[in-house]
């Protein structure tokens, strides 16, 4: 069985980093912002603090077994004339020695300099030279391509075909099975490569609700990646998704890929069996096998009070099917681009190369990249609001109306929202697509 609520009660209370410790997060990568902006040695050089990695998927998870959990940042800086590779995280780490916040908090590693702070997490500041679209290796003193916003915006378009956030958290579940169970070691970047890249489009066309909800994409991620690694018994290329030609494999030992493949093989076959156990408590004695006993349903009350809040806040949403009777059959395909416009010395920027995330306060422009239905066709347009800012200033939205081939919108609310865009021919929509919009509590600078 699937056991959705189970899922979404192990996730909130077991898997997913508490808000609480987001939001701490959140206001020191704020703080770290604000020091090297106005930093002597830095300012001149200084472009913005982008999210990285597991930050800006949103796949970090909650410490397990008294481990720390970590973010990474790029320090985007244009070249300084003088300094070697090695010298920009040399400088970095002499900045925060010297500063009274950071002094014996800060740390040098191979690309980056840490901050480790007294509680259960830390926070990696690594150079990244925009121009040279490269991060310092201190050690070799030698540059390192990458391109860590267009790997974002990769990742974004495989969550774009699942939806809502379910990739993410099928990853978050993926990432505590190896921290938890320790039945297998593999970097995080990895891990979201080989899971993510089994995701596309092209299931949907076969099967439209291969990605439906989580219990579902979490088995078909787990048995997609299964049959993948099956086919490889040796570890193959793992390339850069975004298209610098690293090969990732190098970060990897043989032994390492045999026991992934290994038991990825075993709970792919485990999880399949969980999901089509129509015994209820069959059903929950084997993802427990899985997960461990702390997956159980929510307690009554928790579930009674989600539902309650679930009908009163949406209570003006409308859905394109069954509020405006137009029958769905997607043909044709449509991308969906937010684009935060610049603020000052703020920089403009798309949304998905930052993982949808923006501050309050900021304007963007939403623009169909581009599309394959061909003209004449209609436009229309949802946008949704979630929170209790929204909520309280009566502005969840979600009313379905008609517009041109772009939009705007301002940052108000803190939360998680989105906005969908349908392409309507001949009175069926052929295309459509969300672009999420993740508003800080936080105003984050440059």
């Amino acid at each position: 069985m699937k056991l959705t609520t189970h899922f979404a009660h192990f996730l909130t209370s077991c898997v997913n980093l508490n808000d609480n410790r987001i939001a701490r997060l959140n206001a020191r990568v704020d703080s770290i912002t604000s020091f090297l902006k106005s930093h002597p040695v830095f300012e001149e050089h200084f472009l913005d603090v982008i999210p990285q990695g597991s930050y800006a998927q949103r796949t970090i998870i909650k410490p397990v077994g008294g481990r720390e959990f970590d973010a990474d940042v790029l320090l985007a800086l244009t070249e300084h004339p003088d300094w070697t590779p090695a010298q920009y995280t040399a400088e970095l780490k002499r900045a925060f020695e010297h500063s009274t916040t950071y002094q014996g908090k800060a740390h040098k590693r191979t690309r980056c300099v840490y901050i480790d702070y007294a509680d259960d997490f830390h926070i990696d500041i690594v150079p990244y030279v925009e121009s040279r679209k490269s991060i310092t290796h201190n050690k070799d003193d030698a540059w390192v391509h990458t391109d860590p916003e267009a790997f974002t915006a990769w990742f974004e378009a495989k969550s774009r075909v699942v939806g809502a956030g379910r990739l993410e958290a099928a990853l978050r579940l993926m990432k505590y099975l190896r921290d938890t169970k320790t039945t297998f070691s593999i970097k995080s970047v990895l891990l979201t490569i080989l899971a993510a890249d089994q995701v596309d489009s092209w299931r949907t066309t076969i099967d439209t609700k291969y990605y439906a909800d989580l219990p579902t994409v979490f088995v078909h991620v787990l048995e997609d990646l299964d049959t993948y690694l099956q086919a490889n018994p040796t570890m193959p290329d793992i390339w850069d998704p975004a298209g610098t030609g690293q090969n990732f494999k190098e970060r990897w030992t043989p032994d390492g890929y045999a026991t992934f493949r290994t038991k990825i093989h075993d709970y792919a076959i485990k999880a399949r069996a969980a999901y089509d156990d129509p015994n209820k408590v069959t059903s929950l004695a084997t993802w427990q096998e899985i997960f461990g006993p702390e997956f159980t349903a929510p307690p009554v009350q928790e579930s009674a009070a989600t539902l309650r809040a679930s009908a009163a806040s949406d209570p003006g949403e409308e859905f394109l099917d069954t509020d405006r009777q137009v029958p769905i059959r997607l043909t044709q395909t449509v991308k969906l681009i937010g684009r935060v416009r610049k603020a000052g010395i703020m920089r403009p920027y798309d949304l998905p190369t930052r993982g949808d995330r923006v501050a309050k306060n900021r304007d963007i422009d939403f623009r169909l990249e581009h599309c394959t239905a061909p003209k004449p066709y209609t436009v229309m347009w949802k946008v949704k609001n979630t929170g209790t800012e929204a909520h309280d200033a009566r502005q969840l939205r979600g009313t379905i109306e008609h517009g041109d081939t772009g939009r705007h919108e301002h940052t108000s609310y803190a939360g998680s929202h989105y906005v969908e865009v349908y392409i309507i021919k001949d009175g069926v929509c052929v295309a459509t697509d969300r672009q999420p919009v993740i508003v800080l509590q936080r105003h984050p600078r440059p």
